[in-house]
């Protein structure tokens, strides 16, 4: 069993989901992690901001930071549920230095 690392991940969802819709996108990006044998250390949601350059046409998006733990063996299952989640415009997954 490979031992759970500290990852810090940020990600964009698109800016027109109401409050609700990013709760839930946010509790389903915890969910996969937990899924993944992983746990959530932080969750931090600052909110709508303008992008510095446009991602899928969109000018704006609802940044969230998430600090947790997962195996490294199972980040590569993290990602794939990333790019596979609609609200989700952009993400970045990085190892925190311990």
């Amino acid at each position: 069993v490979m031992e759970n690392r500290k990852y810090e991940a940020l990600y964009i969802l698109h800016p027109h989901l109401d409050e609700e819709a990013v709760s839930a996108a946010v509790s389903k990006f915890e969910d996969s992690i937990k899924n993944l044998g992983g746990s959530i250390e932080r969750t931090e949601k600052q909110g709508r901001k303008r992008l510095a350059f446009h991602v899928k046409k969109l000018h704006d998006g609802y940044f969230v930071l998430s600090n947790f733990t997962l195996a490294p063996n199972k980040i590569t299952d993290l990602k794939q549920f990333c790019k596979l989640s609609e609200p989700m415009v952009r993400h970045l997954i990085t190892k925190k230095a311990v």
